[in-house]
């Protein structure tokens, strides 16, 4: 049960207070002044040539660990040169700025395997290190931070107009390069607060987790115990619910299930010739909290509650003799008795009832701890895709989070997102930057086979759709993505396009040069569904090229073109009616959900939201 709730937790990416993280520089403020008082270059010194020596030996830890457990590691090391990789990362500063150009070409040549995340963090880390020594040791390094400084303004009076990730292409790599060389500090700092900003936000209502939790309980179990030395038996019937609720908190989600239930117990205890029949009430409570942030699931412990009420319902005399005297005595006895018995009943029910809660919870909580680590941090760290921020907190009805993924050369939002629909029991607004910044990080320079894609989805369970399968009369494909921009999402009013570069494509023993494949969708909104319609044909050119100008297409390319527009043809089709939302496990019950809300704004921004099942 707990398991289910936390996967939805970990799927949902929380929010503490969006104005709290976004309390930053307006892009559109940044307009007349973007740079301001720029300040002179200044060579690094020996302390910064320290640190990015230090940081190339970090980023080495990683890449060593994955090629000591592979079995083609041996080879890779020597093909880095994995001996002068270490000097360099012990060379402090003594940074040799040629034979980091020489090793860093290695990392940055087209060889499949060097997209890794590993592997890209060396170079990037190989990159920070040239930069910072060229800046200490080449006398032309100060023309360049002024050329630097000279775009990045015209950039940034470009985009204090447009708002659009398209005017801010540019402006990441400058930031990277001017950090990297420990150069304008505070021009960075205030451009990055205005195109560094969260670019995803999630958000789940309580309704939705807790369809999956909340539930009755009715049940009926023995009563055999000992009170103060007298045998009690009979039955007791327990009713109640085990409820979830949120708990406003604002630096993590905080959950709370409870236990709330009231035990009826009949019940007949005999000493000597005396029979006492009884009737008991008692009030249960038992509340766990479950805390969840950015690096770890927990709870504390059970706390517990009891409060019990008893009244005797009869009296028995087994005797021949004295039965009304014997009835008094005892009648007065079990009434002196009655709070001590309560007291004791309240004690074991308490204790009874917390150990029951805590046996019922505590190997699920445990599990989604080890999920929420295994199974959602790692693999994203892997992949290199683990936010730079990722912040969860809870409301009375939600649980919200608030990510941004961004690496140094890269920017995120640099606007305020829209707002989520209200009927939304989950909403996602997600900003274009983070699906092409993670693209980036996962496809750039990397070769895809429709071998690999086919063994991909076979592990899944799935098959290729026929869309990408090669006809019987043509041999497998094979795609480079690009090193810049992969595969780039861009949103505008009520649009959205998508863009696939690929350095390289192959079929069969054929190979053909670059090609960009593009294909744009308008949202539409009808009564009751939520369609994309095919706004044109699929683009399929190479980079740079204008149709309808004066270069004409190669033989290759138009051969290329033609096998890409057969097969892309079927995969982006045009119209493509969005499905209500499945959910998995026992929060099926609750699904699927119909779309609600599909926004796209010129701004980058899409915001996505399904309601209630009808």
């Amino acid at each position: 049960m707990l398991r289910h709730v936390a996967a939805v937790v970990v799927v949902s990416f929380s929010s503490i207070s969006i104005f709290g993280i976004c309390g930053a520089a307006d892009i559109a403020d940044l307009g007349k002044e973007p740079i301001g008082k720029v300040p002179p270059f200044k060579k690094p010194g020996e302390n910064a040539l320290l640190e990015a020596s230090t940081d190339l030996g970090e980023s080495l830890k990683p890449l060593n660990k994955l090629l000591s457990r592979s079995a083609s590691g041996v080879d890779w090391r020597s093909y880095l040169d994995w001996s002068a990789l270490e000097i360099q990362a012990n060379a402090g500063k003594e940074l040799d700025v040629s034979a980091l150009l020489k090793l860093y070409r290695r990392f940055n040549a087209d060889e499949n395997g060097l997209e890794m995340y590993q592997f890209v963090t060396v170079r990037r880390a190989l990159a920070a290190a040239i930069e910072v020594a060229v800046a200490a040791n080449n006398d032309q390094a100060s023309e360049t931070y002024t050329k630097r400084i000279k775009k990045l303004n015209g950039l940034m009076k470009t985009a204090a107009k447009e708002k659009t990730s398209k005017s801010l292409d540019g402006v990441g790599p400058l930031l990277a390069r001017l950090l990297e060389s420990r150069q304008a500090s505070k021009i960075v700092a205030r451009i990055r607060s205005a195109v560094d900003r969260p670019n995803l936000f999630m958000s789940v209502d309580e309704s939705l987790l807790s369809s999956a939790v909340n539930r009755v309980v009715d049940r009926v179990s023995p009563v055999n115990e000992f009170v103060l030395g007298t045998p009690v038996r009979g039955t007791g019937h327990t009713s109640g619910m085990v409820l979830l609720d949120f708990i406003p908190s604002a630096h993590r989600a905080v959950t709370q299930l409870s236990f709330q239930a009231t035990n009826l117990a009949n019940t007949k205890s005999t000493k000597g010739p005396v029979t006492v029949c009884s009737e008991g009430v008692t009030e249960l409570s038992a509340q766990k909290r479950i805390y969840i942030n950015d690096e770890r699931l927990w709870a504390d412990q059970t706390v517990a509650t009891a409060s019990t009420k008893t009244r005797m319902t009869g009296i028995g005399i087994k005797s021949r003799f004295g039965k009304n005297f014997i009835r008094r005595i005892a009648t007065k006895k079990v009434s002196e008795m009655k709070p001590k018995i309560e007291a004791i009943s309240e004690k074991r029910a308490q204790e009874r009832v917390r150990q029951e809660f805590e046996a019922e919870t505590a190997s699920a909580i445990s599990e989604a701890s080890r999920d929420y680590e295994q199974k959602f941090r790692q693999p994203l760290k892997v992949r290199g895709w683990y936010p730079e921020l990722l912040r969860m907190s809870t409301t009375d009805d939600k649980l919200a989070v608030v990510g941004r993924k961004a690496l140094r050369d890269q920017i995120a939002a640099f606007t305020s997102p829209p707002e989520a629909d209200s009927d939304a029991v989950l909403s996602v607004r997600v900003h274009e930057t983070l699906v092409n910044n993670a693209s980036e990080i996962t496809l750039a320079g990397r070769t895809i086979t429709q071998e690999f894609v086919e063994e991909q989805l076979k592990e899944r369970d799935g098959e290729l759709p026929e869309s990408l399968t090669s006809d019987p009369d043509q041999p497998p494909w094979s795609i480079t993505f690009a090193k810049r921009k992969p595969v780039e999402v861009n949103a505008s009013n009520g649009r959205i396009k998508l863009t696939v570069r690929g350095s390289r494509y192959t079929s069969g023993d054929r190979e053909f040069p670059a090609m960009d494949i593009s294909v744009a969708y308008r949202i539409k909104a009808d009564a009751d569904q939520i369609r994309l319609v095919r706004d044109g044909e699929v683009q399929i050119y190479p980079p740079g090229f204008i149709p309808g100008g004066d270069k004409k297409l190669s033989v290759s390319e138009t051969s290329l073109r033609r096998i890409l527009q057969k097969r892309f043809g079927k995969v982006f089709k045009e119209n493509i009616t969005v499905d209500p939302l499945e959910l998995p496990d026992q929060l099926a019950a609750a699904g699927p959900l119909p779309m609600e809300q599909f926004e796209a704004h010129k701004d980058g921004w899409m915001a996505i939201g399904w309601r209630e099942k009808d």
